[in-house]
């Protein structure tokens, strides 16, 4: 009896501390299960790009004994593009379903599902697109040849997320830059994943790019990028340097340039050009010029020694617009030395006639040329300076009246004048 009274009053404790606090809410708490997200079917599916998955993605939501919770509501999400649509909420199995239509583009999709903040679980699938997920070059890149010509193929590789190569896919093909033209619009892969295109030079010089595209693919558009050169030279003209005016025996300022092209209006390169100095003496840098990339040859032309018209001219042999002529004008010269062992300008008086280059020399000092006001079209200033030359041509008549700011002034100190006759 003793035992039994025991038990029982053991058991109404037992009740009464249930009632108090493990099962009514007061003093402590049983805690929330941890729930977790498993897969359940639906992984590693394989469809079309834009197209609904052909099984439902599935998933169990269990609590940390491993049995099933139902009535929990499931977050889904995508990565990758497209969309989820949910089912319901858990059943009695624990189960929650989701139907998932994949994004445009080809590759790997992902989509995540998880409860309240747990870690989610995530479901990976693959799209396609014409049963493949890549693109890349193949060959022909880079090719180079004369404008017009046609090139080797250029060709694209296709294949699926397993590096196998994907048959029967079309191939979309399209000039991007530089002109010329692809003999078709569309090929296929072969057996071997390849598809290829002949492509045209355009007339113009210069890169000329190509592309390939399947719209999606992972490395679409493939670019394919070759040089069109120019083809046979057929015209040669004058580009600049003509009717210069330098002093005697001086080389002038600007070289004579011509242009080479061919018959596509393309400069050039790499043609050998004839110069031969005609009237009135003096000389070229070189008399064989080669072309540049540009299409142009260049000399330096150094005038005759004597004043008037000096002529050259530049040859391509079958060219058309050969030869090319070019005409400028020597124009005497007069010296002035400035300063020296006397502060002045010597001769300081001078006579030239219209069209004479007037060499001002510093002999020693620190002076300039400051011409004085209302000279007719006054000409330049010098700088200031101790050695050197400075070099002025008067085309012009009249009498020019000139003096060193530094050491004169119009008519006083260093001073000098110049007289200009037809």
């Amino acid at each position: 009896m003793r035992l039994l009274y025991r038990t029982g009053v053991t058991s109404l404790l037992g009740a009464a501390l249930w009632a108090c606090g493990g099962g009514g809410g007061g003093g402590s708490t049983t805690p929330n299960p941890t729930l977790t997200v498993a897969k359940v079917s639906g992984d590693s599916q394989v469809a079309d790009a834009g197209t609904a998955l052909p099984a439902p993605l599935v998933v169990i939501v269990t609590d940390d004994k491993g049995a099933p919770v139902s009535g929990q509501t499931v977050t889904w999400s995508v990565s990758g593009g497209g969309s989820v649509t949910p089912g319901a909420s858990t059943g009695a199995d624990g189960k929650a379903s989701a139907t998932r239509t994949l994004g445009p583009n080809a590759g790997i999709q992902t989509t995540s599902a998880k409860v309240g903040s747990g870690t989610p679980f995530v479901f990976t699938n693959i799209s396609h697109i014409q049963g493949a997920t890549q693109i890349q070059a193949s060959g022909g890149n880079t090719q180079n040849d004369t404008v017009l010509s046609t090139l080797a193929p250029y060709s694209v590789l296709v294949e699926d997320e397993q590096n196998v190569p994907v048959q029967n896919v079309t191939v979309n093909w399209t000039v991007n830059s530089g002109g010329g033209q692809v003999a078709a619009g569309t090929s296929q892969t072969n057996v071997g994943g390849i598809a290829q295109i002949t492509a045209t030079l355009g007339s113009a010089a210069g890169a000329q790019v190509v592309q390939a595209s399947v719209a999606g693919l992972a490395g679409s558009p493939v670019s394919f990028s070759s040089s069109g050169t120019a083809g046979n030279p057929t015209v040669i003209s004058l580009s600049s340097g003509n009717n210069q005016v330098g002093p005697v025996s001086a080389a002038l300022a600007l070289p004579h340039v011509v242009l080479v092209k061919d018959g596509h209006n393309n400069p050039k390169p790499g043609v050998t050009v004839t110069w031969k100095v005609g009237q009135g003496g003096g000389s070229v840098s070189t008399t064989s010029p080669s072309t540049q990339a540009n299409g142009t040859a260049a000399v330096t032309r150094t005038l005759g020694a004597a004043p008037g018209i000096n002529s050259d001219t530049a040859s391509v042999i079958g060219l058309a617009g050969s030869p090319v002529a070019f005409t400028d004008t020597a124009g005497a010269v007069t010296s002035i030395s400035v300063g020296g062992a006397t502060t002045t300008f010597s001769p300081s008086s001078k006579s030239v006639t219209a069209g004479t280059f007037v060499k001002f020399s510093w002999a020693g000092g620190t002076h300039n040329v400051t011409w004085d006001p209302g000279d007719p079209t006054g000409p330049t200033d010098s700088p200031t300076q101790s050695s050197g030359s400075f070099t002025v041509r008067l085309t012009t008549t009249g009498t020019y009246g000139f003096h060193c700011s530094i050491h004169g002034s119009p008519g006083s100190g260093m001073f000098g004048t110049i007289t200009v006759t037809p």
